[in-house]
């Protein structure tokens, strides 16, 4: 499995509120043990991961690796996943877990910052940033509104510029 490539665009196929629902079922899908579903799953949040890991790590092989770990727990977990009333965030929360705990060199200075991030925040970052969402668009994938979208995000960027981690 390649976790995609350096010039692929960040965002899964499909609109958002129509992905939020095929990851609901995928997951339950991949819970019941169905390898081709797993695939598909794979296929459609492959880039968005890779996007999403090379915020926060710069070496290639490390993306790769951490990419694979973090889908490994996705299929070892995706009963849990099944049941997330928020599938998107709970396939980013796994990576955002799966990043906490590598201990790589390689780390940007912004992603010890991004991952001290509490969930949901860091996730959203995430979608806005590597998955290139607009915010209502990740309204639609979350169900969090506009408003408390935009409210958290300023906050977890506020947080990182306290950090003096975000300079921009």
């Amino acid at each position: 499995m390649n976790a995609g490539t350096d010039d692929a665009q960040a965002r899964p196929e499909g609109s958002p509120s129509g992905l939020a629902e095929s990851a609901a079922h995928l997951l339950r899908l991949v819970a019941a043990g169905d390898r081709a579903a797993f695939g598909e799953l794979y296929d459609r949040f492959s880039v968005l991961f890779t996007s999403s890991v090379e915020t926060v790590h710069s070496e290639r092989t490390v993306r790769d690796r951490l990419c694979t770990e973090a889908f490994t727990a996705v299929w070892r977990r995706a009963a849990e996943g099944a049941r997330a009333s928020e599938p998107v965030l709970w396939l980013l929360e796994v990576l955002c877990e799966t990043l906490g705990s590598s201990a790589e060199t390689s780390r940007r200075p912004l992603g010890d910052g991004l991952l001290a991030l509490s969930c949901p925040d860091r996730e959203l970052l995430l979608l806005a940033s590597a998955g290139r969402y607009s915010q209502p668009e990740i309204a639609a994938l979350t169900g969090i509104g506009e408003p408390r979208l935009r409210a958290i995000l300023r906050d977890a960027l506020r947080t990182l510029r306290g950090d003096e981690l975000l300079t921009a």
